[in-house]
C-alpha cells in the first residue's frame, strides 16, 4: 500500500464552521504558520519529528462538573478513575524546559480536568510563553471564567481558548453539564470576548463547540446562528457512547476487542496523532492520544524519562509501525477506537 493511499483523518470526529472575516489568523506569526504546516503534513508523510509538535499537558484532572457523556464522569461512577490531583510546578517546569530546548511548538493545558481549577494556570501560561512556545491553548467549560480571570489569561499570553457548551438552551445544557448554569457560562464567554476585543488581543483564537448527543442534531443550525458572530468559530464533536459494550469483529483475523462494535476494520487508516502530539497526565504518565482515557497504553513516565526518550521510545514506535502497516488492531486502544470508522468531514 503506497503512502498516498493511506486514509489519514487529522480531525476524524470533528467538524467546524468559521466566519469568513476571522481576525486572529491575520495576526499570527510566520512561525505559527510553519508549525501548522508541519501539523498537517507530517501525518500525511508518516514523518516522526524529533520532538512532539504539541504536548497535551493535563495540569489537573480536577473538574467541577459531572457531564453525562464525559469519560471522567463515567469512570468515577464505576470506580475506575485514577487518583485526583494537580501537576507539580517542578514537573511542569521540567517538561517546558525540555520543550524549549527542542523547539516545542504548542501546548494544550487540559485533558480530563478543568484547567481553570488549576491554581498555577496563569503561571504555567506565562512560563510557556517566556520559553518560546508558539501556541498555548486549552479547552474550558467556562463556568469559572470570571472577568478577573479573563484579564489574567489574556495578559499571561494565552493564544487560544475553546469553550465547551453543549446545547443552545438552558433546558438541554443544564441536563448535560451538571454542576453549572447555562446563562452563567454564556455570559462568561461573551464577557471574555468583549475583554479580548477591548484589549486589542487580535491574535487570540476563540471557539465554541458542542458534542452532538442523540436528539441534538436539530439544534446545530441555531447553535451556529447564535455563537458564530460571538466567537468566530463553531465546532461539532461526534458523540460515541463511552458506556457502550460490544465486540470488534476484524475480518480475516481471530482478534476481537471490547467497548465498541464494528463490522470491519479499515486497513488503510493511519491515525495522525502519533506523528503530531503526546499526552502527559498530571502525575507524569504519558499516553499516545486523546482516546486513551483509561491509560490503556502507557508510553512512559516523565518522572523516569525525558519527553524525547518517551516520544522516540519502543512503545510509541511499536504503535506507529502498527498504524503504518495496517496492523493497528494489534494495539488494544487502536483496535477499540472509533476514529478509523468515522465518516465526519473537518468542515460542515
Amino acid at each position: 500500500m503506497s503512502q498516498t493511499a493511506k486514509d489519514i483523518k487529522p480531525n476524524a470526529t470533528y467538524s467546524e464552521i468559521r466566519s469568513e472575516d476571522l481576525e486572529w489568523p491575520k495576526h499570527r506569526s510566520p512561525e505559527y504558520r510553519e508549525y501548522r504546516r508541519k501539523w498537517n503534513e507530517y501525518p500525511k508523510k508518516l514523518h516522526v519529528p524529533d520532538f512532539p509538535l504539541c504536548l497535551d499537558i493535563e495540569t489537573t484532572n480536577v473538574c467541577n462538573l459531572k457531564c453525562t457523556m464525559c469519560s471522567r464522569t463515567i469512570q468515577i461512577e464505576d470506580g475506575t478513575y485514577v487518583d485526583i490531583g494537580t501537576m507539580s510546578w517542578d514537573m511542569y517546569k521540567k517538561i517546558i524546559d525540555e520543550g524549549s530546548k527542542n523547539n516545542l511548538c504548542s501546548i494544550k493545558l487540559n485533558y480530563l480536568g478543568e484547567p481553570l481549577l488549576d491554581k498555577y494556570i496563569i503561571q504555567r501560561i506565562e512560563h510557556a510563553k517566556k520559553h518560546g512556545v508558539i501556541e498555548v491553548m486549552f479547552n474550558t467549560n467556562a463556568s469559572m471564567l470570571t472577568e478577573e480571570m479573563s484579564h489574567k489569561l489574556l495578559e499571561a499570553g494565552l493564544d487560544s481558548i475553546f469553550f465547551s457548551v453543549d446545547g443552545i438552551n438552558p433546558e438541554t445544557y443544564n441536563k448535560i453539564r451538571i454542576g453549572t448554569d447555562y446563562d452563567t457560562v454564556v455570559n462568561n464567554i461573551i464577557n471574555f470576548v468583549r475583554i479580548k476585543n477591548e484589549g486589542n488581543y487580535k491574535h487570540v483564537q476563540t471557539r465554541t463547540s458542542m458534542t452532538v448527543l442523540p436528539g441534538m442534531e436539530k439544534e446545530a443550525e441555531e447553535y451556529v446562528k447564535f455563537w458564530l458572530p460571538i466567537t468566530g468559530q463553531v465546532g461539532f464533536g461526534e458523540w460515541v457512547d463511552a458506556r457502550g459494550k460490544g465486540t470488534i469483529k476484524i475480518s480475516g483475523t481471530k482478534k476481537s476487542g471490547t467497548i465498541h462494535e464494528y463490522d470491519n476494520y479499515n486497513p488503510d487508516f493511519v491515525c495522525s496523532q502519533p506523528f503530531q502530539r503526546m499526552f502527559v497526565m498530571y502525575d507524569g504518565v504519558c499516553t499516545p492520544c486523546c482516546i486513551d482515557v483509561s491509560r490503556g497504553y502507557e508510553l512512559g513516565d516523565v518522572k523516569k524519562n525525558t519527553i524525547k526518550e518517551i516520544w522516540k521510545g519502543e512503545r510509541f514506535q511499536k504503535l506507529r509501525e502498527a498504524q503504518i502497516s495496517g496492523r493497528y488492531p494489534e494495539i488494544d486502544i487502536c483496535r477499540t477506537c472509533y476514529m478509523p470508522h468515522s465518516q465526519k468531514n473537518t468542515e460542515m
